[in-house]
């Protein structure tokens, strides 16, 4: 028995002897019931090359948590984003602030993105955020101050056909080619086939009509009151002024002619005709109320009211004039595509007027109306075909005149689009680009300029934004209220997909 023993350990070792030897991981022909003391070797090489692999997977990870914080992708993210947005802004106005009256701005700028700092080393993203935007809201108003092409006191955002400006001190009559800043002074000149717009930091935007010349009277905000005065001098032609309220108390927008002054102070629409060779000032207001002074003597004008002032500085008796008509189809924003040899009539159609005789149809292809392809101011019906429009947008609106030849308020602008072929089918998948080219807050205020691919929609805070036909578009949007604000841009293509971005901006008071 003992024997036995002996003989089945020396075997064991002898198995043991020669995998040691062998150094092998391991064996599938061990005999059974033996024991066998696997093992491997390892290198100095390849523990080195380990731990270089580690740390790549570490500091893999760190940087794709730090991009995803850096494109804003968290609240880390969009505290980072504006705050580093807040220190070049800073940098710039502290570079630009020359003389005591910027001294109290820069220094709460700086305070406020000091503590934009803080709040963001002790994790305080939230907080930290809102004084960023803060103090960036300060640091534009010192750039705006001091930089003509940064500040939209004044801006021409939008013009067509043939508009001219003469800077003043300047002599010369220069074509406007793009967004232009305006001071006190300057002079904005239109052809009949031209038309324009401003807006102001008041909130107020005005529309230049055809065949006018305006001149920029008056910019004035106090710094500390917060009043604002706007004054426009209309040489000749006409202008609409809609004014969006909300200011301090003592804040007014006016249009001046030789004969009459116009004034508005809290949201209205107010339009202002001046007949140079008659001296004739026609003033009417579609909403809101307007005061109108002429030869000392001073009227309000209410909602839906006008009144002439002839060159004795007389004003007649106050008018009613018609509201404006409702317009029912096509709706806003509504494509045509024809079948090719099929009908291709398009029918435009608005509800009928009580006490209107008329009305007048007026359609572009420009949203400002510098240019019409008609203009018919005797029609007696309220549905009007078209038919075989080229491919392309229109833009139509209509206006009422009653039994005395008196027109009324304009109704809104519809666009709608006649399409040249079938569009893409819901086998397109792919977002519409979505580019923003401006996006400059003041007040109360932001100018949004971008482009989208052509053909498709575009909302700001839920409302449709005009899109040219090479997919270029600009809105002005009023801030919901004081303090942070985020705007939201939706690009929406024919097939439904939809491209979204979101701004932030910080309003300081209305």
């Amino acid at each position: 028995m003992r024997a036995c023993q002996d003989r089945s350990f020396q075997a064991r070792l002898s198995t043991l002897r020669t995998e040691g030897a062998n150094k092998v991981a391991s064996s599938r022909h061990a005999a059974p019931g033996n024991v066998l003391l696997d093992w491997f070797t390892v290198s100095y090489r390849s523990i080195v090359l380990g731990l270089v692999f580690l740390v790549g997977a570490a500091g893999a990870v760190s940087l794709y948590f730090y991009l995803r914080a850096a494109t804003g992708d968290t609240p880390e993210g969009t505290a980072l984003h504006e705050l580093t947005r807040a220190e070049r802004l800073f940098s710039e106005a502290e570079s630009t602030a020359h003389g005591d009256q910027f001294a109290h701005v820069i220094n709460q700028a700086g305070r406020l993105l000091e503590s934009a700092r803080r709040s963001y080393r002790d994790r305080r993203f939230a907080e930290s955020k809102a004084n960023s935007l803060q103090s960036q809201s300060l640091s534009r108003k010192i750039l705006d101050s001091t930089t003509a092409e940064s500040s939209f006191t004044a801006k021409i955002y939008r013009f067509e056909g043939d508009v001219k400006i003469k800077r003043v001190k300047q002599f010369v009559w220069e074509n406007i080619t793009g967004n232009a800043a305006l001071k006190v002074g300057d002079q904005i000149k239109t052809s009949s086939n031209g038309s324009a717009q401003i807006v102001y930091f008041d909130g107020t935007i005005t529309t230049i009509k055809p065949g006018s010349l305006l001149e920029i009277r008056e910019l004035f905000e106090d710094p500390a009151t917060k009043v604002r005065k706007v004054r426009e001098r209309l040489n000749f032609g006409g202008v609409q002024a809609t004014t969006q309220g909300g200011n301090a108390t003592g804040s007014f927008h006016e249009v001046s002619t030789d004969t009459t002054v116009a004034r508005t102070q809290d949201r209205a629409e107010v339009s202002v005709e001046y007949d140079q060779h008659a001296k004739t000032t026609r003033t009417s207001v579609a909403s809101g109320e307007a005061e109108i002074t002429a030869g000392g003597n001073t009227v309000k004008l209410a909602s839906l009211e006008s009144v002439t002032v002839h060159p004795t500085l007389q004003m007649s008796p106050k008018e009613d004039i018609l509201a404006a008509p409702t317009l029912v189809e096509p709706i806003d924003q509504r494509v045509f595509v024809f079948d090719r040899g099929g009908p291709s009539s398009t029918a435009l159609r608005w509800e009928r007027m009580a006490g209107a005789s008329t009305y007048r149809l007026q359609i572009s292809q420009q949203p400002l109306f510098g240019f019409f392809l008609l203009d018919k101011p005797d029609i007696n019906s309220t549905t009007v075909v078209l038919p075989d429009l080229t491919s392309g947008s229109y833009y139509w609106r209509v206006s009422a005149r009653d039994g005395k030849g008196n027109e009324g308020a304009f109704s809104e602008t519809r666009k709608f689009r006649i399409g040249s072929e079938r569009g893409r089918g819901i086998e397109d998948r792919v977002p519409p680009a979505l580019q923003l080219v401006d996006f400059l807050p003041s007040g109360a205020l932001v100018i949004i300029r971008g482009r989208t691919e052509a053909a498709a929609s575009v909302a700001i805070d839920g409302q449709p934004v005009d899109v040219d036909d090479d997919g270029a578009f600009t809105a002005v949007v009023k801030m919901k209220h004081d303090g942070p604000n985020t705007v939201e841009i939706v690009a929406q293509d024919i097939a439904g997909n939809e491209t979204r971005m979101k701004k932030n901006v910080y309003v300081e008071t209305f």
